[in-house]
């Protein structure tokens, strides 16, 4: 058989379809460049096209230096490197934006593993527009963390009508036209595990087993800003909470004026109620801070969403030297 045939006899092997794999480097320890040569030579072994969309959120200058270097012999790969350090689902999105694909696959390197990169492409390409990665073992946290998660978690499935797992990962398939609706957003705010509940593709759930040795830590506090954000970014719950609270308060201070006025006409010697005058006001004092500290987030967030900036800034896109695995391949613009 000629070298030409048994190509062609390999081609025809691989399934006709463009994937892209999108991962986020954030800069800590982590054998970047095996990483990179690993999911190449599955991804060249599988499908006619493929790219590794590599975004650079923070990666050191050594590390930078040896993705360089590798670029020079390894196929396929893009580096999208950001002007500086964003949150997390930020750089999701920069990459999601960025890709070509078919089918993309959202991956977290040194956290999922490589080898399940094909089951979420065959599930996307059997008809599951978004397919969600779940944990089948605790995520970890400290004690708080763990609480606060499930806390929001619940409180998103009963007052938002937004089901997340608490074990719900950022490993996921997503088909192109779901991809085409979540970069559609004009969102200054977008956070994947939320913004695929309110596209309206039905979910797929994919229970695994993560690399927790290299789980990524966050703290309590970056977690709890994001909850707030993400609140106050897709639902306008909260603002109905502190309208109720509100007009209850102002309704019961218009009975308490009421019967102070009624005490007044009937009793000509009431004695000064300094304790009843200061708990009313306390408590007042107390509902007006909420509310103000609730309305201040969302004009803050107006104001973020009005001046239209972008929510990421790109200083460089570095690519192999090749760019397409399939040469001839006409349907991608290059």
């Amino acid at each position: 058989m000629s070298p030409m045939a048994d190509n062609n006899s390999q081609k025809d092997r691989l399934a006709d379809v463009f994937v892209s794999v999108v991962a986020v480097l954030d800069g800590l320890p982590f054998d970047n460049t095996s990483f990179v040569r690993e999911v190449q030579h599955l991804l060249d072994g599988k499908y006619t096209n493929y790219e590794l969309l590599l975004v650079d959120n923070g990666v050191s200058a050594d590390q930078l230096v040896e993705l360089r270097a590798a670029l020079t012999s390894v196929p396929c790969v893009r580096i999208l490197r950001l002007s500086r350090g964003f949150e997390q689902d930020t750089a999701i999105f920069a990459g999601l934006d960025s890709a070509i694909g078919d089918v993309v696959v959202v991956f977290t390197p040194g956290f999922d593993r490589i080898e399940l990169i094909p089951e979420l492409v065959s599930r996307v390409r059997s008809g599951a527009d978004i397919v969600q990665g779940i944990s089948t073992v605790s995520l970890g946290g400290t004690v708080i963390g763990r609480l606060g998660r499930k806390l929001f978690y619940a409180y998103n499935r009963r007052s938002l009508g937004v089901e997340i797992s608490p074990q719900a990962t950022y490993l996921t398939g997503v088909s192109r036209r779901a991809v085409n609706s979540l970069t559609s957003t004009s969102r200054n705010h977008r956070y994947l595990r939320h913004l695929i509940q309110h596209v309206g593709f039905p979910i797929e759930g994919f229970s695994y087993e993560p690399d927790m040795a290299s789980s990524r830590k966050r703290t309590v506090r970056a977690g709890a800003r994001e909850a707030v954000e993400m609140v106050s970014s897709y639902s306008t719950h909260p603002l109905r909470i502190v309208t109720a609270i509100g007009v209850a308060a102002g309704l019961l201070n218009l009975m308490y004026a009421i019967y102070v006025l009624i005490v007044g006409a009937i009793y000509s010697d009431v004695a000064e109620g300094w304790t009843t005058t200061s708990l009313q006001l306390s408590a007042m004092f107390f509902i007006i801070c909420i509310i103000l500290a609730v309305q201040s987030e969302y004009v803050g967030r107006t104001l973020a969403e009005s001046r239209q900036e972008p929510s990421y800034f790109v200083a460089e896109e570095i690519e192999s030297e090749t760019r397409l695995a399939d040469l001839e391949r006409r349907n991608v613009l290059s």
